[in-house]
């Protein structure tokens, strides 16, 4: 069995512009430190054995926060990354035509596989642990369904994650 805490990243400059992030960076606000530290604060008491975050900076800036005063394995996997935005990376959501998506975006489909390749490569390596996953908004919903059976037609009935909200879920 692994306990998997499911984290998202903290408020980033980009989350408060509404822009796609999607591979981007990202980078964290006052607000943003501030959340992470949170979530740190009530991680403290759980006896973690590793963390594996996105590759990603925001993700990667939040676990650091997370684990201060840890010495905690930790890796970082392609696996939790954002969806990829493809040519609407960067753009604001208001600049673009939500009914018409284009062909170089990241399909739910894809992203619904990605997340099983994540829970795969997790039940292959932590067993028996309590992991943190630091990731980001539309993965960790991804994963959530996976891991509660929902399927890829009814991935929008999963509740979305506030920034440095996290989840606790037995596998």
């Amino acid at each position: 069995m692994i306990s998997l805490y499911l984290a998202r990243h903290g408020q980033t400059e980009e989350n408060i512009a509404r822009i796609f992030q999607g591979h981007l960076p990202g980078r964290l606000t006052v607000e943003g430190i501030s959340q992470a530290e949170v979530l740190r604060d009530s991680l403290k008491r759980i006896p973690l054995d590793a963390v594996v975050s996105s590759d990603l900076k925001r993700c990667m800036d939040t676990a650091e926060i997370v684990m201060e005063g840890r010495e905690l394995p930790w890796e970082t996997t392609s696996l939790l990354r954002e969806i990829d935005w493809g040519s609407w990376t960067g753009l604001r959501i208001k600049e673009v035509d939500l009914h018409h998506i284009p062909a170089d975006v990241e399909t739910e489909e894809m992203l619904y596989q990605r997340a099983g390749c994540f829970l795969d490569y997790i039940k292959a390596n932590y067993e028996g642990k309590t992991l943190l996953a630091v990731g980001h908004g539309l993965i960790n919903r991804a994963v959530q369904a996976r891991i509660q059976g929902v399927t890829l037609q009814h991935l929008r009935s999963v509740p979305k994650m506030d920034n440095a909200e996290l989840r606790l879920f037995m596998l």
